[in-house]
């Protein structure tokens, strides 16, 4: 199935609004980081790892309805904007101020309806979602005591690793603003061998006392894919699928 260049856009219009932590650098091609908090909203996988209760989830109804509102309003924009680069331009900038605003009240939410034991598991989740980007978090680099020349390394490959990436592309197209899903799919593959040695790399620069701090902040390990599923469960409906 091929998909025309302006629905894409469209994609990424919606996605600046309501499920990319727009302050994290990207590392490469893709959507970009997977904001977690919102992901707790909606996302079914996360919210039984976190043991989210019913109670909880009608807490989380009012911003829920919220961002459903917001992706009809931005779906409906772009579709009266057609394919006009202006407008569409215009859309992206309102998008990601709205997003943001509508970002730091989930945030809110999600903080005073969290227990502690929730939010420590959903921070550790975070530093999972973030991989290698987490290391050059200036409070993340205080925690491990990462010195100035690890983080020299850390730098090196985090750049090798973009450039790498990059070279990979979004979607490898189909031609004329197609969509190849296939090359996608063989991309996005490459795309997990080149972050598991960059990983690989960076473990290599770090201390014995330091991996084992590393291994406590992330906690046990959870399957980050599951929170891109339906783009990260962001858009007020439940677009995770826990089975195929």
């Amino acid at each position: 199935m091929r998909i025309s260049r302006w629905v894409m856009v469209a994609l990424f219009v919606v996605s600046a609004v309501l499920v990319v932590e727009a302050q994290q650098p990207r590392q490469g091609g893709g959507f970009g980081q997977v904001n977690t908090t919102n992901a707790v909203l909606s996302n079914k996988d996360l919210q039984e790892e976190l043991k989210v209760t019913d109670e909880q989830k009608v807490k989380f109804k009012g911003v829920t309805e919220k961002q459903t509102a917001a992706f009809k309003k931005t779906m409906e924009a772009f579709k009266d904007a057609g394919g006009d680069k202006d407008k569409l331009k215009e859309l992206r900038e309102s998008g990601q101020k709205d997003g943001e605003k509508l970002n730091e009240e989930i945030k809110k939410v999600v903080e005073e309806t969290l227990t502690s034991d929730q939010k420590k598991r959903l921070a550790q989740i975070d530093l999972q979602a973030k991989g290698m980007r987490a290391f050059s978090d200036e409070k993340i680099a205080k925690d491990l005591s990462i010195t100035d020349g690890q983080a020299s390394k850390i730098k090196g490959v985090m750049e090798e690793y973009a450039k790498d990436s990059k070279e990979l592309g979004f979607g490898g197209g189909g031609g004329k603003g197609g969509f190849d899903k296939e090359k996608m799919a063989e991309n996005q593959k490459k795309r997990e061998k080149l972050t598991k040695a960059a990983m690989a790399d960076i473990d290599e620069a770090l201390t014995a006392e330091q991996k084992t701090k590393w291994k406590e902040m992330v906690g046990a390990p959870f399957d980050t894919a599951k929170l891109r599923q339906g783009f990260g469960g962001g858009f007020g409906g439940n677009k995770t699928k826990t089975k195929d």
